[in-house]
């Protein structure tokens, strides 16, 4: 198997530099995260790109986007130490990652209809809901003003996302429904150990457990976004629809 292609090797590489990052931020060594934290999303964008580049559809230009700006925001993070803008603009970058990944989940839901009953997705919305409401509601008061706003839209968009992979259900296989579904709540689970560290308390462990939640998240959702577009069914059925 080509190397670009293959899953072991690319993901154990992937392990390897998310543990340097991890080592990196909680010892203080910058040049160790600025050496590992950019190959993260590098090694994970391309091979998802090798894996899926035959596919070429707009689920898969959008997953590949989505991992992009996530590779933007984790640069623009990797410097706020040096200034505070470029948290914003580390922000700015994973809010459109987020809405790529929203809009691709929704691509998947849109494309096949509804095939069962919504109300695991639905309960799984209203948990995902009533968490943001009160995290959102404890945070945003101590954020300063001048970012409020961008936090907020940021929250609702995370939790969009969250829903957006919960409404899968029933739209692809199973195996990549729970990948996905994982990963949006490792996502979740990411930002508000993040958000909690910077705006309300310091958090011990946040130095690398931010990068774990997050690696987790980015992995499982371009393990099931690749599981989406190689099974056999989805492959039969697109190519049904160019026929």
């Amino acid at each position: 198997m080509e190397l670009r292609k293959n899953t072991a090797l690319n993901l154990s590489v992937f392990a390897a530099v998310t543990t340097g990052t991890m080592v990196g931020e909680a010892t203080g060594a910058r040049m160790l995260v600025y050496a590992c934290k950019p190959l993260m999303l590098l090694v994970l964008s391309s091979w998802f790109y090798f894996n899926t580049r035959r596919v070429g559809d707009r689920f898969t230009l959008l997953i590949q986007a989505g991992l992009f700006f996530s590779l933007i925001g984790d640069v623009a993070l990797m410097f706020q130490h040096l200034d505070d803008f470029n948290f914003l603009i580390g922000l700015g970058a994973f809010l459109i990652a987020q809405l790529c990944y929203t809009i691709a989940f929704l691509q998947n839901v849109f494309d096949v209809g509804a095939l069962r009953p919504p109300w695991l997705p639905l309960l799984i919305s209203f948990i995902l809901a009533v968490y943001g409401y009160f995290f959102a509601e404890r945070l945003l008061p101590m954020v300063d003003e001048g970012i409020r706003i961008p936090v907020t839209i940021y929250a609702f968009a995370i939790t969009a996302m969250g829903m957006a992979a919960a409404f899968r259900w029933g739209r692809t296989y199973l195996r990549s429904f729970v990948l996905v579904l994982i990963g949006a709540l490792f996502f979740i689970t990411s930002d508000s150990l993040l958000a909690i560290d910077r705006f309300l308390e310091p958090l011990e462990a946040a130095s690398w457990s931010v990068i774990l939640t997050y690696a987790i998240a980015q992995v499982l959702i371009v393990l099931g976004a690749v599981a989406h577009v190689l099974d056999p069914e989805e492959i039969r059925r697109r190519a049904a629809l160019t026929t």
